[in-house]
């Protein structure tokens, strides 16, 4: 039996009535459909001196709180691997909850169960979603009042590149270097970090356009750059610049290309950067930061608005992907 076009004509405006609801708590967007990040709190506060950490026990040391499938805390956490900071933070891996709509905290953390209630006993309310990458601060002592120490993840890939305590003998973001990382995130940002999620979360047709367009003109720009002045983004050294893009893009074959529309041109146009990225995943342990299952379980179930079947699609896994 065919379905009358005016029932059809009405389950559409209902159910584009209701996306836009979803999708304004979840993406919100200008008056044109253009997605726009909500701004992170940005709050910092002293970080904890050498000595201080010297003379503190294993459970009274910061914690780095990161989600798996989350970008902007992946960078966090590939700076943590990098520097070997586990001597003096300790990381935790928040989860999806995929049915709330949040973090979780398993086993917890400070006696919370969910981030919202770690944001809150930091003396921190977040009117919103709270989010990850999150550093904090419990204290020296046992009746010490956890504090937030920052959760902008801009800011916190230098806040850990520059951490009082390290294993590792390794800058990430040498003064030689400031001008062309500065350079590199103007360009990665907004175009490429941010404008995946403009293509995924654009309105309408015009918006998904116009971010599609400059998310590719940054990727060309990156591809001539590798291909000319590589083999990393500032030459000869692996730098924060690199650190910065790498999530967005070794996340593209399982979750932006199909997920968020990314799709005018297959990684495979881009040659040098599939070697760029090649070379990071292999290095020091990044490639454990890498769990391409939890990516796609995260971003296709939790997604509703833009994945409204909850289907996780199948894929191939990150070392069919990273040697294609």
């Amino acid at each position: 039996m065919a379905i009358p076009p005016l029932f059809v004509k009405a389950a559409r405006q209902i159910w584009g009535f209701e996306w836009k609801i979803l999708m304004n708590g979840l993406a919100p967007s200008d008056s044109k459909g253009n997605y726009k990040r909500p701004i992170n709190l940005q709050k910092q506060i002293q970080i904890p001196s050498k000595e201080d950490l010297g003379n503190r026990a294993s459970d009274q040391m910061p914690g780095l709180i990161i989600g798996k499938s989350c970008p902007w805390a992946h960078r966090a956490w590939m700076v943590y691997e990098i520097k070997g900071l586990k001597n003096s933070i300790n990381l935790h891996i928040a989860q999806v909850d995929n049915a709330g709509g949040r973090w979780i905290l398993d086993p917890p953390i400070k006696g919370c169960s969910t981030l919202q209630e770690l944001y809150r006993k930091c003396g921190t309310h977040q009117s919103k979603r709270a989010t990850v990458p999150m550093l904090f601060d419990p204290g020296n002592k046992p009746e010490s009042k956890s504090r937030l120490i920052n959760n902008e993840s801009a800011e916190l890939v230098e806040i850990l590149n520059n951490w009082p305590i390290y294993d590792q003998e390794i800058e990430l973001s040498p003064s030689k270097y400031k001008k062309q990382i500065i350079n590199w995130q103007n360009i990665i940002q907004e175009n490429i970090n941010n404008g995946v999620y403009k293509c995924g979360f654009a309105r309408n047709q015009k918006a998904y356009e116009k971010a599609s367009k400059n998310l590719f003109s940054a990727l060309n720009i990156i591809e001539e750059n590798l291909q000319s002045n590589g083999p990393f983004l500032c030459g000869e050294n692996l730098s924060i610049a690199d650190i910065k893009l790498f999530p967005t893009l070794i996340r593209w074959e399982a979750i932006y290309h199909p997920l968020f529309k990314c799709s005018n041109k297959p990684m495979t146009s881009f040659p040098h950067i599939i070697e760029w990225r090649k070379k990071i995943f292999h290095m020091y342990t990044i490639k454990e930061t890498c769990d391409i299952e939890t990516w796609r379980k995260d971003y296709f179930g939790a997604l509703f608005p833009i994945n409204p079947s909850g289907i996780i699609p199948n894929g191939e896994t990150i070392t069919t992907i990273i040697n294609n």
